[in-house]
C-alpha cells in the first residue's frame, strides 16, 4: 500500500523520477539504456528494472553490471503491463518519487530528452506527455508524434508514421494516445487513473490507460522539443509474425469491448472481417499466413476473456 496522496510531492520539478524498464531475456539492452540514462539532463533518477522471468542471464548481469538499479523479479511473466504495476508500486513507496518513467530497453534517447517532458507534466491537468519517436532506422523518419484512438481494425494510429520529419510534428497538441515506448506519469495519476491492465499482457495496455486518462478529464500531451529512436516491436520478434499478431488482435478486441460496448464490437468485427482475408492473401505468397490464423485465434480470445477493474496503486 502507498503513503496518503497528500504526503507525496505534487508536481514539484526537483521531484525523483522513477525509470520503470521491463526486462525478457535482454540484459544487453536494457543495460544499454541504463547507460544513455545516465548521461541524461533533469532531476534525479531512480532506476527500476522489472525482469519477467527470463530464461537466459539477464538478472546475474544486470546484478553484476549496475548496483545502482532496484531489480524486481517477477516470479512469472505477466507481460509488459504487469511488469510496469510491479515496477510503479515498488518506486512510489519512496515519497521522494513525484513521476514515473516508462521506457522501452529497445531505444536511443537524446541526452536532452526529459526536461521538455517534464515541464509538460508540471501542468496539474496533464496526465502524461510523450516524446517525438523516430525509427531506428532510417533515424529521420517518424515512428509516432502522439498518435489517436479508434475503433478500425487495430484500436490506435499512431500520428507521422513513416514521414520524414519537418515543421508539421514541430508543434506541442494534446492528443488521444501516447505509447509506453516512452511516456512520464507524474505519480498523482496513477491514484486517480490507476495502474496499466495486465489483462493485455503486451499492446494495446497504453491504449487503454490513455483512454481512462482522458476520461477522467485529464489531457495527453505531444512534447516535439524531447526525441528518442526506437528499434521497433524486438521483443515481440519486429514485423508481422504470430506473436505480435495473436496478442494485438486480442487486446484490441479487450480494449473495444471495455470502451466501445456493442456498437464499436461490431465496428470492429466488420473491420476485421475486411483485413483478415486481405491479410491472407498478402500473406500467402510470403509463407506467413500463420500470422494471420493466429491474428484470428486472438481476435476470438479477446472477445470471451475474463474482463475486470485495472489495478489500482
Amino acid at each position: 500500500m502507498t503513503e496518503p496522496r497528500a504526503e507525496r510531492p505534487q508536481r514539484d520539478p526537483s521531484a525523483k523520477i522513477a525509470v520503470i524498464i521491463v526486462n525478457w531475456n535482454a540484459a544487453e539492452d536494457t543495460l544499454d539504456v541504463l547507460s544513455q540514462l545516465d548521461g541524461v539532463a533533469g532531476p534525479e533518477l531512480k532506476y527500476v528494472v522489472v525482469d519477467n522471468s527470463s530464461t537466459d542471464d539477464s538478472v546475474a548481469r544486470m546484478r553484476a553490471a549496475r548496483s545502482d538499479i532496484e531489480l524486481i523479479e517477477s516470479g512469472g511473466n505477466p507481460g509488459f503491463a504487469g511488469g510496469t504495476v510491479a515496477g510503479v508500486r515498488h518506486a512510489v513507496r519512496n515519497l521522494d518519487v513525484g513521476f514515473v518513467l516508462f521506457l522501452n530497453n529497445d531505444i536511443r534517447i537524446d541526452p536532452g530528452f526529459l526536461p521538455p517532458l517534464l515541464n509538460a507534466c508540471l501542468d496539474a491537468r496533464v496526465a502524461a506527455a510523450g516524446p517525438k519517436i523516430f525509427y531506428a532506422e532510417p533515424a529521420d523518419r517518424i515512428w509516432a508524434a502522439g498518435g489517436t484512438l479508434r475503433v478500425r481494425e487495430t484500436v490506435t494510429r499512431e500520428l507521422g508514421r513513416g514521414r520524414r520529419d519537418g515543421p508539421p510534428f514541430d508543434r506541442a497538441a494534446d492528443v488521444t494516445y501516447l505509447t509506453t515506448c516512452c511516456i512520464l506519469i507524474p505519480v498523482d495519476v496513477f491514484e486517480r487513473v490507476g495502474l496499466l491492465d495486465p489483462v493485455y499482457f503486451i499492446c494495446v495496455e497504453d491504449a487503454d490507460w490513455c483512454r481512462r486518462a482522458t476520461e477522467a478529464g485529464y489531457r495527453l500531451r505531444y512534447v516535439p522539443e524531447s526525441s528518442i529512436w526506437h528499434r521497433v516491436a524486438v521483443s515481440t520478434g519486429g514485423g508481422y509474425t504470430p506473436l505480435r499478431t495473436f496478442h494485438t488482435a486480442r487486446s484490441n478486441a479487450l480494449f473495444v469491448r471495455r470502451h466501445h460496448g456493442l456498437p464499436g464490437l461490431v465496428g470492429y468485427l466488420l473491420a476485421n472481417a475486411v483485413a483478415l482475408p486481405v491479410a491472407f492473401l498478402r500473406e500467402l505468397p510470403k509463407g506467413n499466413v500463420r500470422a494471420v490464423f493466429a491474428k484470428a485465434r486472438g481476435m476470438w480470445r479477446g472477445l470471451f476473456d475474463p474482463l475486470s477493474d485495472p489495478p489500482r496503486l
